[in-house]
């Protein structure tokens, strides 16, 4: 796509619609648009211009979110009938894309985001000197 061209009405429609199978494969926003040609900016843009935009892609982008959980439901349910693979890529996918809902992982941070401060007091500094000059020797 050149850049900035004006689009009709109708041509912003056709550029969206063809993001579609994309975000309903579970791409990025910004690999979607890689995809078809367009840059990412132009839909961001497209985006706060236009809030039911919004509402129509994060309705895209959840596709796949609802077909992994319907598979961990299905697990659930009918634990015995399911794949393991498919149970393991259902929880992969969910714990990458619904990090908030689904990772088992918890990060640690200190104020604002930096990192942690840890305090030592001076008898530790002294073993960990004392280790760090056994494993140079």
């Amino acid at each position: 796509m050149a850049q900035g061209k004006a689009f009709t009405k109708e041509e912003r429609e056709s550029i969206v619609e063809s993001v579609r199978p994309y975000l309903e494969a579970g791409f990025s926003r910004n690999k979607a648009c890689e995809a078809i040609g367009l840059h990412p900016t132009t839909l961001s843009k497209w985006v706060q211009e236009d809030e039911s935009l919004s509402m129509k892609l994060k309705g895209w982008e959840n596709v796949m979110s609802k077909l992994a959980l319907a598979n961990i439901f299905s697990a659930l349910t009918k634990e015995a009938e399911m794949d393991d693979n498919k149970k393991e890529t259902s929880k992969w996918y969910l714990e990458r894309r619904e990090k908030e809902t689904f990772s088992t992982r918890t990060e640690q941070t200190g104020a604002d985001g930096g990192a942690v401060e840890i305090k030592l007091t001076d008898q530790e500094v002294e073993k960990i000197n004392q280790v760090k000059q056994l494993l140079d020797d």
